[in-house]
């Protein structure tokens, strides 16, 4: 037998055997009319290819800590499932557990009950144990009105962070990317102007949600960092890296879909990952934590340090999201820092809120499990009051308590604005039997119930507005 006929050919030389293609050749084959929506007024091209230069690794590390905020008392529970950091919020003083592991691990302390005297609690356990202060790492957030030149200096001799830019803070507010990095940015240079001449980034971190739009939040970490040691330079600070703890955004989050929602989160967990997070945070000790556990060992996100560099459209984001932020944080250093720029920044963020929910509440916009594509299966549960799926969600469960009704519709029943609004009343269209009968009209629809009583629907207008009309109705119906 000869040789087999794979082995008697050239090897494969990909790169050369197809001729380049220049730019302009992929442009005259698009067509005109193709454009994507841009992000947070960023525009996107419809392809990306290699850029004039080859980009650097923006990260130097790949791994990270996975953490778990818990009570105190599932500390250890914790810890066998796998967590390699905790976290607990203290509302009140509370004694340190003994068999808390001090120096072993790094622990995160947040909430009124931690103090100075709360650290140096720390201290002395950490020697009792056999560790010395430097051992100590984690955070310490002081809430007490006292200077963060008196926050840091708690945090001396120790690796403790005691000093937390948290963007949480303006993302609960509805502040876009943009918004969120502009303010942390700015806090960050307040800080370092409060501590000069004498500035240091030793016990500072970046506290940031993460989680409304996946390739987004991957770029806006990598551009936070590229921002932050910018701020740094300009202060001269030797240390320019700031250590980030990326945590679950609850914008979206949806108690009445939990199944979607665990697809969010390790959404959420990736981006975090791949943006380049130190500590990425999951709430409790269930499947919020084995899904950072699958994405290390099976997913093997932390192999290599920045693994999105090189992606053009990351690294077109990267560019765009920091440009934009640099821009915002520098009208706010120009108004005179953060404090003073607070209220007109808070009108923009309060505009960008309205933008955002009036987009999902009409479904301009699709979040899966809130406005669209919702679970048949309904359990009784407090929404989250942080998420825009709260108001959608309470309508949710009005139609639970009312029942699958029957509808009849005359005219257009394949309106999309429509059948989101009926999914969302628990609504079953019917074609010969109903409680509920729509009609089209100019612009809407006519909604009647088995007593005549009938409301009118905009097309367009928010849903939940819509919906609380329509389960009126229901509601007198069914009494």
């Amino acid at each position: 037998m000869g040789d087999h006929p794979l082995k008697m050919r050239e090897p494969l030389d990909l790169l050369n055997f197809f001729p380049a293609v220049e730019d302009k050749q992929w442009q005259d084959l698009i067509p005109g009319d193709l454009s994507w929506q841009p992000i947070e007024e960023i525009a996107l091209q419809p392809y990306y290819r290699r850029g004039a230069s080859q980009p650097s690794p923006i990260l130097d590390h790949s791994g990270w800590l996975i953490r778990a905020d818990v009570d105190l008392e599932n500390a250890a529970a914790a810890l066998d499932a796998g967590a390699e950091t905790l976290g607990f919020v203290l509302p009140e003083p509370t004694p340190v557990p003994e068999e808390l592991p001090l120096g072993k691990i790094p622990l995160f302390f947040r909430g009124e009950g931690v103090d100075l005297e709360f650290i140096q609690t720390l201290r002395t356990k950490a020697r009792k144990k056999g560790y010395e202060p430097a051992q100590l790492r984690g955070a310490t957030i002081l809430p007490g009105p006292q200077s963060s030149r008196t926050n840091l200096q708690a945090a001396t001799g120790t690796g403790l962070w005691t000093e937390c830019i948290d963007l949480e803070t303006w993302h609960d507010q509805g502040a876009t990317h943009v918004q969120e990095m502009a303010c942390g940015l700015a806090q960050l240079s307040d800080l370092m102007a409060e501590l000069a001449p004498d500035c240091s980034a030793e016990h500072v971190y970046f506290r940031v949600p993460v989680g409304e739009r996946y390739l987004l939040d991957i770029a806006r970490l990598r551009a936070l960092r590229l921002c932050a040691r910018e701020v740094l330079q300009a202060y001269s600070v030797q240390t320019h890296t700031i250590p980030v703890v990326g945590i679950p955004s609850r914008r979206y989050e949806s108690v009445l879909d939990p199944d979607t929602h665990l697809v969010r989160q390790t959404l959420q967990h990736a981006a975090a990952i791949l943006g380049g997070c130190n500590v990425v945070v999951s709430s409790g000790i269930g499947s919020s934590l084995r899904i950072q556990q699958i994405l290390r060992h099976e997913g093997r996100l932390g192999t290599i340090a920045d693994a999105a560099a090189g992606s053009w459209m990351i690294e077109h984001l990267t560019d765009a999201l920091g440009r934009a932020a640099w821009k915002l944080f520098q009208k706010i250093e120009a108004a005179g820092g953060l404090q003073k720029a607070t209220p007109w920044i808070k009108k923009e963020i309060q505009h960008a809120d309205v933008q955002r929910k009036t987009a999902i509440y009409t479904g301009k916009e699709i979040i899966v499990g809130i406005n669209t594509y919702l679970s048949d299966q309904v359990e009784q549960a407090a929404p989250q009051t942080n998420s825009i799926a709260a108001s959608l969600e309470h309508i949710r469960l009005r139609a639970k308590a009312i029942g699958r009704t029957r509808v009849m519709i005359h005219g257009a029943c394949d309106h999309l604005w429509l059948q989101r609004l009926l999914d969302l009343c628990a609504c079953t269209i019917h074609p010969e039997e109903a409680d509920l009968t729509v009609t089209e009209t100019s612009g809407g629809f006519l909604a009647q119930n088995a007593q005549n009583e009938a409301v009118h629907l905009s097309v367009g207008e928010p849903f939940h507005v819509a919906a609380d009309r329509l389960l009126n109705l229901l509601e007198n119906h069914a009494a």
